[in-house]
């Protein structure tokens, strides 16, 4: 049997879900029936591991491509660049598909591979690019964008039901097909974790008697720690005995540095930078928090849950399909500054809550990576056996 020739095309492989989900996928995709390339963007701090993609050494590592002009930021010089290295790319390798991930990637991505006469063309969405915290005329143009790049697309996979929502509602799939699946990981990682309770504590110079919130999320704006800021003001004000620990890094460290050294609280956080073995924190937080202003769907939530922690979140969509108020955590509204602080410290002062929230059986299975790419496995020959006899 021919194999089906996949690129993946993502816009920079930083610490982030939709980063480890490619190269979940790209290493994991049965090298019996499927020709795998990854491309990203400069700048990230990830990479794939060569040898799986390799899967015997019978392929060449070519088929790690970065794109050097493929940036976040809107460049229309670069972004041409880009979009004519691949294109031609996409001619010279000849894929059945091309799978993009990610805004800026997806929009110059889809439109190349379509102009390069790639046969099929699926974008995931990981949350859009536009929200309701961005400026009136930047989220028309974003929307706009997205609803011209639909034309190029021939099936869309959402992480969240919270985004098919927001597709339909806006008219953003130009009647392409679409899927649901989950954004997933290893989950074996998160059943043996490393490095014990005690000793992590120590390695972060944290008391036993403190308290640990813990964050996941690289420092974008979408994220929400300056909010975070705000609300870890007013809960030491009522008590000293806790921790903030974000586990990530971005371009917002210097902002928030400056905002902690301000308000006085620098000494009551923790950021040590991007944590790739994540499982071997979790266990020592007490509870965990996400203040994002917008979502896809974070696999940060759902690694909390694996590891029971009961969690405080921003009640946004994504957010909301993983956590549900008053049963494995507690759900607030963007901004409620006060609430969310309550709800911290009430999680501190009663145990019990806590550990009844903690225990509840979530249904997670649909996040196991192995379910995700079976999923995905499923889909490349659905839609390239339709392009064949379709």
């Amino acid at each position: 049997m021919k194999k089906i020739k996949v690129i993946h095309l993502i816009t920079k492989l930083e610490l982030g879900g939709a980063q480890r989900n490619t190269i979940f996928t790209c290493e994991n995709l049965d090298r019996e029936k499927f020709e795998v390339y990854l491309m990203a963007g400069v700048g990230g701090i990830l990479t794939p591991d060569i040898d799986k993609m390799k899967k015997g050494g019978n392929e060449s590592e070519e088929k790690f491509i970065f794109v050097k002009d493929l940036i976040r930021e809107i460049n229309p010089g670069r972004d041409l660049k880009a979009y004519r290295y691949l294109k031609s790319e996409f001619k010279r390798i000849k894929p059945d598909i091309v799978h993009t991930h990610s805004s800026k990637a997806g929009i110059i991505g889809r439109i190349a591979a379509k102009r390069a006469g790639v046969p099929v063309v699926i974008h995931s969405v990981h949350g859009f690019s536009f929200s309701p915290f961005q400026p009136f005329l930047k989220r028309s143009i974003y929307r706009m964008i997205e609803k011209f790049v639909s034309r190029f697309t021939d099936h869309f996979i959402f992480v969240s039901e919270g985004d098919i929502v927001s597709a339909k509602k806006l008219k953003l799939m130009n009647r392409a097909s679409f899927s649901l699946i989950r954004s997933g990981f290893d989950f074996k990682r998160f059943k043996n974790p490393g490095i014990g309770h005690v000793a992590a504590r120590e390695k972060y110079n944290i008391s036993k008697d403190d308290f640990v919130c813990g964050v996941i999320a690289p420092f974008k704006p979408q994220k929400g720690l300056i909010d975070l800021i705000r609300i870890a003001s007013l809960v030491l004000e009522r008590d000293k005995n806790i921790i903030f620990f974000i586990a990530g890094d971005g371009d917002l460290r210097g902002l928030i540095e400056s905002k902690l050294k301000n308000a006085g609280i620098m000494d009551r956080f923790r950021m040590p930078g991007f944590i790739n073995d994540i499982e071997s924190v979790i266990p020592f937080f007490d509870i965990g928090v996400s203040t994002a202003l917008w979502e896809g769907l974070p696999q940060s939530l759902v690694q909390l849950r694996l590891m029971k922690k009961a969690v405080v979140v921003t009640d946004i969509p994504g957010n909301n399909e993983i956590i549900k108020n008053n049963v494995n955590g507690h759900t607030v509204k963007v901004n409620n500054i006060k609430e969310f602080g309550d709800k911290i410290l009430f999680l501190k002062n009663n145990s019990d809550n806590r550990n009844i929230l903690a225990s509840h059986k979530d249904d997670l299975d649909s996040w196991d990576g192995e379910v995700m790419v079976k999923s995905q496995e499923d889909l490349y020959f659905s839609l390239t056996e339709s392009e064949r006899f379709g």
